[in-house]
């Protein structure tokens, strides 16, 4: 019986050790800014993915579907107050742990900047992507946090579209 018990004991805190370490960046800046009302984040799963999907006009953007496709989950967080104090804290969380977050590539226009940082396997595999935005018109701060299959094309893409948009 005690056996039993060690045994069960070790899986459960083998369990939640493993949980802890991967979890992604959104879960990690939420659990930064406990307490703070002005921060809200709103989780895409696989079936939501699915409906996107199904529901995209394939013709005029194909490499959307595909990209969406592709795509575990997506986390959107928002901040309606002090974005570039948002901001600041999302990319001093990220330079914390600079093994597991590689800044990858910076955007500016007139009205808004910001960043990504990628997660990559040992294999070189990119499965999570953070996307900080700030918009400076509006004080307005997005981070979108992308977890899948995440190619160089699709954060190309990301890039050149955000840094267009007026």
């Amino acid at each position: 019986m005690k056996r039993i018990v060690l045994l069960i004991t070790l899986l459960v805190t083998a369990t939640v050790v493993t949980a802890q370490q991967i979890a992604d960046f959104a879960s990690k800046y939420m659990d930064a800014c406990k307490g703070d009302s002005a921060v809200k984040c709103v989780t895409i799963g696989p079936k939501m993915m699915e409906q996107l999907t199904r529901h995209h006009d394939q013709k005029r953007n194909e490499w959307v579907a595909q990209a969406i496709q592709k795509l575990k989950t997506a986390r959107i967080i928002m901040s309606s107050t002090t974005a570039d104090e948002h901001y600041e804290k999302a990319e001093q969380l990220l330079r914390k742990y600079p093994k597991r977050f590689c800044h990858d590539k910076d955007y500016r226009n007139d009205h808004s900047h910001g960043t990504f940082y990628t997660r990559k396997l040992k294999d070189g595999k990119t499965v999570e992507l953070i996307m900080l935005h700030a918009d400076t018109v509006k004080n307005l701060l997005v981070i979108v946090n992308l977890t899948g299959d995440i190619d160089e094309e699709f954060t190309e893409l990301l890039s050149k579209n955000l840094s267009a948009k007026k």
